[in-house]
């Protein structure tokens, strides 16, 4: 397991003290500076440009890029504003989990962009606890529920027509009245009278998401702060697992069962074992005791 830098030993780090600018349309200096102050003693500070045109939540303008290559799109917007060699950014998916489809999770992907030294950084983190709710209504209809569900008001809201193509979007909707007025606008525009309200997932209208961004700006941070054992470069740290496993019941090999963490450099080709998950398989997860 990895274990971030002692607070004397921030000096020592090649970021310590470092201006670092994080690119952000939408207030996420909050959730990621404390962590990155903590174990880096770096000097972030936020770039507000506009991210949309790479792609947007409510889906007006398609995300063509994979989320890690969009951060990393981010980033460099601005470093090449700031004229800086390196920068932080974040891209979230909301989505049916792609191993558990009837949950909705929050896969938030951050990234560390180094132009001085040519490498990134990532990291991701999943998680189930996010509230996100959508509603077709038409207008007048009791929305005490959803409401309730959708964590209005400190959750921000979306209105738009009932159109197949998202667009006169109305965002930001955090009280009662500007909602009301969004539906009447919205519905009279529609097609069929009727209108979406969905989450205003952008991070400075997603409380819930803006605790994820938080945890993966920590693990990003503590990443970061370790340095490979060989060229001491930032970064090091889990790429994948050493997989197969004996059952402890039939003793038979299930060669996908992951048995120890496989730490790696971002820079070199440096390797090593990491922590050790398992000796043995549970007979509960064999694919012969249980195919």
């Amino acid at each position: 397991m990895l274990t971030p830098f002692e607070s004397s030993d921030l000096s020592r780090h090649p970021y310590f003290k470092k201006r670092i600018v994080l690119t952000t349309k939408h207030e996420k200096l909050k959730q990621i500076k404390p962590a990155f102050d903590q174990y880096l003693g770096c000097e972030i500070f936020e770039a507000n440009l506009d991210t949309d045109q790479l792609g947007t939540f409510a889906g007006e303008i398609e995300r063509t890029a994979p989320p890690r290559e969009t951060a990393i799109s981010k980033a460099r917007l601005g470093m090449n504003a700031m004229g800086l060699k390196i920068g932080i950014a974040s891209e979230g998916s909301i989505n049916p989990d792609p191993v558990v489809p009837f949950l909705n999770s929050n896969i938030e992907h951050l990234v560390l962009v180094d132009d001085e030294n040519d490498i990134v950084i990532s990291q991701v983190h999943r998680s189930f606890e996010i509230t996100v709710a959508t509603v077709t209504i038409s207008p007048g209809q009791d929305l005490t529920e959803f409401l309730q569900r959708a964590g209005f008001p400190s959750h921000g809201l979306i209105v738009r027509p009932n159109t197949e193509k998202k667009s006169n979007c109305i965002k930001g909707i955090t009280d009662q009245e500007t909602l009301m007025e969004a539906i009447s606008i919205s519905s009279r525009i529609s097609g069929d009278g009727l209108v979406v309200i969905e989450s205003d997932l952008r991070a400075h209208f997603s409380p819930s998401r803006q605790k994820n961004i938080a945890e993966a700006a920590r693990l990003l941070a503590i990443r970061t702060s370790q340095l490979c054992p060989q060229c001491q470069m930032p970064g090091w740290g889990r790429i994948g697992y050493e997989k197969g496993l004996k059952c402890s019941t039939c003793k038979l090999e299930n060669p996908d069962a992951i048995r120890q963490g496989k730490l790696g450099c971002v820079k070199c080709d440096h390797t090593q074992l990491g922590q050790v998950i398992a000796t043995e398989l549970d007979p509960a997860n064999c694919q012969f005791c249980n195919p």
